[in-house]
């Protein structure tokens, strides 16, 4: 299959709050794009652990694939992208069970064995990530090695979500770079994973797919249970680390910073090589691979999470959740009152995010937020000064400035959120397109059928359709202070 042709591409984009099916129509010099079907992702609870529902997301990429052929019953692709860090264990094809959530507070009960076997530089050293508030899947790997062995006894593969989803849906099981990057287990020089750390652990490192770079083909959909197309699709694998493919979707320029925004921000710059030096581990600046052969230089932060927990508190009582609603309030609420550290362990899913912020507040002697607008605006503000306060280390370690920030996902469309950017950061932010995980999955996608020669004119066909908000920064005193205030509550 390859075309210069209009063809119509599927973009699965799933996240750990939802997920999204939409379609896109690409030919060299024009891209129709439309969401066609939305459905919810959380982890749900079962024997005492948090897990992915593998056949609720199933069910809800085949309705959206249903809902695709209400528009187009000719459908030539479809690829799958997702959060990073979890996975799933298969033996003979089948899945041994729920892939466990990232969110389980049990995924990191080895985490400080794991420290004294091989301590944080030479991790760093090994595969340029150093996340160290994220449970990364080397943790998870390694407390599963620990805590169950014989469950990783009867595994003969390891999946990331992405491909497990695929392969689950007929493609063939493999596995690729961007996703794997996010691992911390995966050398970003050589694009390999890191099996020299792997073994220094003691970890099993033939249970884990070859890695392939976005552009493959899997095979063909397996759609006997889908109604409405009219041709069999083929699953071909995008940038499949949901960020990947966002940073894929973006018309960045040369010196621009880009922040996807979602349940968990990733604020960072494209690099042609990783960078290891002293600084960047010191600044907990990681290198997680990128389409056509790049380095996302980045940092992550505990994102809409925050917000999202509190939503679903607040929906459980006569409060209103809805965002217009809340936005409208935080714009009311005294600003900078209170900030929290987003990344703080004393945010999680066990327990109400509402109280969670408010205990934070008493406990560092700062004013308590009182109601759902002074809760969201403490949110936002505290989400605004921790990007502005990465983006200023990310420089450092990049050795340059930046002119800009490049914004997508769903905070494209909080008008409040990207005032605050803009402000603590003192940079225009560039907001759009808020599809812009869908729109780089898509991307890829035509890059691999021929249709678009690469990425970069893929990035030039969306900055001529696809409209984009520039905000400029109008109040930009006393963000220093705030920035202050936030690095003493981190260091506390």
């Amino acid at each position: 299959m390859e075309s210069n042709d209009s063809m119509n591409h599927l973009a699965i984009d799933l996240g750990a709050s939802g997920g999204t099916v939409s379609l896109g129509t690409i030919t060299p010099s024009t891209f129709e794009f439309q969401e066609v079907h939305r459905f919810n992702n959380r982890p749900v609870e079962q024997d005492d652990r948090y897990v992915w529902d593998v056949d609720a997301l199933i069910d809800g990429i085949v309705s959206g694939i249903e809902a695709a052929t209400e528009f187009e019953s000719e459908i030539d692709t479809v690829g799958i992208d997702t959060w990073g860090l979890d996975f799933g264990l298969l033996a003979d094809g089948e899945m041994l069970r729920d892939p466990i959530s990232y969110r389980d507070p049990k995924v990191t009960e080895t985490r400080e064995l794991l420290f004294e076997q091989v301590d944080r530089k030479r991790i760093f050293e090994a595969t340029g990530i150093s996340n160290w508030d994220t449970p990364n899947t080397l943790w998870q790997f390694h407390t599963l090695a620990h805590n169950e062995p014989e469950l990783l006894g009867e595994a003969d593969r390891l999946l990331m979500m992405p491909q497990l989803l695929a392969t689950l849906l007929g493609g063939k099981a493999t596995g690729e770079s961007t996703v794997a990057s996010t691992t911390q287990m995966v050398d970003p020089a050589d694009r390999e994973w890191a099996t020299d750390l792997l073994e220094e652990l003691s970890l099993p490192t033939d249970i884990l797919p070859d890695l392939e770079e976005p552009g493959q083909r899997l095979g063909p959909l397996d759609a006997t249970e889908i109604d409405g197309l009219s041709s069999t699709p083929e699953l071909i694998m995008p940038a499949s680390h949901d960020t990947a493919s966002a940073v894929a979707g973006l018309p960045l320029s040369e010196d621009a910073a880009f922040l996807s925004t979602g349940s968990w921000f990733i604020i960072g710059c494209e690099q042609p090589e990783p960078i290891r030096t002293d600084g960047a581990f010191n600044s907990s600046v990681s290198n997680e691979l990128g389409a056509d052969g790049t380095i996302r230089l980045l940092k992550n932060i505990n994102g809409f999470f925050l917000l999202e927990e509190c939503r679903e508190a607040w929906a459980e009582t006569d409060v209103s959740a809805d965002y217009d609603d809340l936005l409208s309030a935080a714009r009311e609420a005294p600003a900078r009152s209170s900030l929290v550290d987003p990344d703080a362990d004393e945010f999680g899913i066990d327990g109400q995010m509402p109280e969670q912020i408010r205990a934070y507040c008493r406990k560092t002697s700062q004013p308590i937020p009182d109601g759902p607008g002074e809760i969201v605006r403490c949110i936002l503000e505290s989400l605004a000064t921790k990007a502005a306060y990465a983006l200023d280390e990310l420089e450092a370690v990049a050795d340059g400035d930046f002119s800009c920030i490049h914004l997508g996902g769903g905070g494209v469309r909080n008008e409040l959120f990207c005032e605050l950017l803009a402000d603590s950061t003192g940079l225009p932010v560039i907001a759009g397109p808020v599809e812009a995980t869908a729109v780089g999955n898509l991307l890829t996608q035509a890059v691999a059928v021929g249709t678009l020669a690469d990425i970069e004119s893929g990035r030039n066909l969306v900055e001529t359709e696809f409209g984009v908000v520039t905000y400029e920064p109008t109040t930009t005193d006393g963000w220093e202070q705030t920035k202050r205030r936030l690095a003493e509550l981190t260091a506390s």
